[in-house]
């Protein structure tokens, strides 16, 4: 970074990073997409769910910059034990986060509709996006620690992946196509979920693969 030139090096690290951010949109657009064909009651629950993923993804943002910080002063030993910290911290987050989801929001969609079969298809989506908060936070934090040393095309490879298997599952668990069985607005969740384990997966690999 000291002896590239200056817009080449902004554009082999700001791109990744944008497409990264598109590809995270990405989710909840599919989502609603596969979703608004089930039911508006349907499309209605998951855009009530929506803010409160944001908030879980906000959460796990912001370490990165201290161990930015740290390496730009040559102090490695300090942004190892920052990396380490973070995804500590993220896991118990995410967690954390779970289980208060969980619980609240049923009575959190009440406060938006008296329509039951909206709060019930809402806590259904809920009950198991929200069991993979603790895949997502840890995901967040890898694709962080990732950024901070420059390694952007991991970045947004590990994302790409996750958010492709969304794509193919969504359709094949929400409306039961060949041996899939059909789960509804549940299998939208469930797809999903297992796009964030995916890039969790790919992000491991790749951090054990540059030790």
């Amino acid at each position: 970074m000291k002896t590239r030139p200056i817009f080449p090096l902004l554009l082999s690290m700001s791109l990744p990073m944008v497409i990264s951010m598109l590809v995270n949109s990405l989710y909840n657009i599919i989502d609603s997409f596969f979703v608004a064909k089930i039911s508006e009651d349907a499309m209605t629950s998951l855009s009530l769910v929506f803010p409160v993923q944001n908030f879980i993804s906000a959460t796990a943002i912001g370490f990165n910059a201290v161990i930015a910080i740290y390496l730009g002063a040559g102090r490695k030993e300090k942004a190892d034990i920052a990396a380490t910290q973070g995804l500590a911290l993220s896991a118990l987050h995410g967690i954390v986060l779970m289980i208060i989801c969980i619980l609240i929001m049923p009575a959190f969609l009440s406060m938006f509709t008296s329509n039951k079969n909206v709060v019930d298809l809402g806590v259904q989506y809920c009950n198991i996006v929200f069991t993979f908060s603790p895949a997502l936070m840890l995901a967040i934090a890898f694709e962080k620690i990732f950024q901070s040393v420059g390694r952007m095309k991991i970045s947004m490879f590990s994302m790409l992946c996750g958010c492709i298997a969304n794509i193919i599952l969504d359709p094949l668990l929400i409306f039961g196509v060949g041996f899939f069985p059909e789960m509804g607005i549940k299998g939208a969740a469930l797809a999903t979920g297992i796009g964030q384990v995916l890039t969790l997966v790919i992000y491991i690999i790749a951090y054990l693969r540059c030790e």
